[in-house]
């Protein structure tokens, strides 16, 4: 004869047993990203800027890993109307990769000048609401009509703006917020756009570049094997930092470049744009210390299980009961 009290602690444990399986599912990583942000580009560059631009892309396109561009709209402030349709290069360039999904457009600010307002270079900081607004606003206009993107990433000239800048980007339909730091932060937001902040590849001579590439390097591993940092880490360069001091292309510092994203593809990184429409895994299985997504165990599927079990349980407790209440009416 089945025994109530075993019947029951079975039952017991089927809960239980349900409790910590469904713990244990929902206990995942966070999914980490490495997001590329490169910056200035803009109409009228100086002479070899735009073969730099060219050469630092191309190693993206090569690699299959997105980077944001960061455009300026209007770099010469007392010249009138659109002047990113008025570099035919530079326009003719850009709407050639627009189509690309590696490339995100976004926005770097309106002239990228400073403003007499503020005490650090700033285009941004110290100026009211509705003049921050409009210069967004105009800028926004100009890439929409340049390259019929709306951009979504807005990054502040020298990378400081104030609350006023926030807001008006926010206001403005912006879901990105960019502004690199010393070292990655956590991010967080405001108005229901993002703000994440990131670090830069300083520009300088070749051992000031080496041993940014260097800095990168660690931060970045840092990042990926610390299970406490956040899920996003923005490294920033300069695409004119990829030019010799004659002003051509730096294929040494091109191959540095190269040999990061590389690097960083042998830690199994994710690559995203800033807006996340686009991400490319490497083709490198990522290392057990790496802090990526991992594959759970839907918790349905465990419900079903247990559950299954309790049901089986409680037939075989119905039963005896049933079976032992006729035991008794006999006797």
């Amino acid at each position: 004869m089945v025994k109530y009290p075993a019947i029951l602690i079975l039952l017991i444990a089927s809960v239980l047993l349900c409790s910590v399986s469904i713990s244990s599912a929902q206990q995942t990583t966070v999914e980490k990203y490495i997001a590329f942000r490169d910056d200035d580009e803009k109409p009228f560059m100086p002479l070899g800027a735009l073969d730099a631009l060219k050469a630092v892309n191309q190693v993206h396109i090569d690699e299959n890993v997105p980077v944001t561009l960061a455009i300026i709209p209007h770099p010469r402030e007392a010249q009138e109307g659109n002047q990113l349709l008025q570099d035919n290069q530079f326009l003719t360039y850009m709407r050639s990769v627009a189509p690309n999904p590696l490339f995100e457009f976004a926005q770097h600010g309106y002239t990228h000048t400073p403003n007499r307002l503020s005490v650090a270079p700033s285009e941004f900081s110290g100026r009211s609401y509705d003049d921050q607004y409009n210069r967004i606003l105009k800028g926004r206009a100009d890439l929409i009509e340049a390259f019929g993107i709306v951009p979504k990433t807005f990054i502040p000239p020298f990378d400081k703006g104030d609350n006023n800048t926030v807001l008006a980007a926010s206001a403005l339909g912006f879901t990105e917020y960019s502004s690199y730091s010393t070292s990655y932060v956590q991010h967080g937001y405001i108005n229901g756009m993002r703000i994440d902040g990131g670090i830069e590849i300083e520009n300088g001579n070749d051992t000031t570049f080496t041993k940014s590439i260097q800095r990168a390097e660690n931060i970045s591993e840092q990042f990926l094997n610390d299970a406490q940092s956040d899920d996003l880490l923005v490294v920033t360069y300069h695409y004119w930092e990829f030019q010799d001091a004659n002003g051509a292309v730096d294929h040494n510092r091109i191959q540095q470049l190269t040999n990061f994203v590389e690097f960083l593809k042998s830690r199994g990184t994710v690559f995203t744009r800033l807006d996340r429409a686009y991400t490319s895994a490497s083709n490198t299985s990522p290392p057990a210390t790496a802090s990526l997504a991992v594959i759970i165990q839907p918790a349905s599927t465990i419900y079903l299980l247990v559950g299954s079990v309790s049901v089986v349980l409680l037939g075989i407790y119905v039963n005896a009961r049933r079976q032992r209440q006729t035991s008794r009416r006999t006797k």
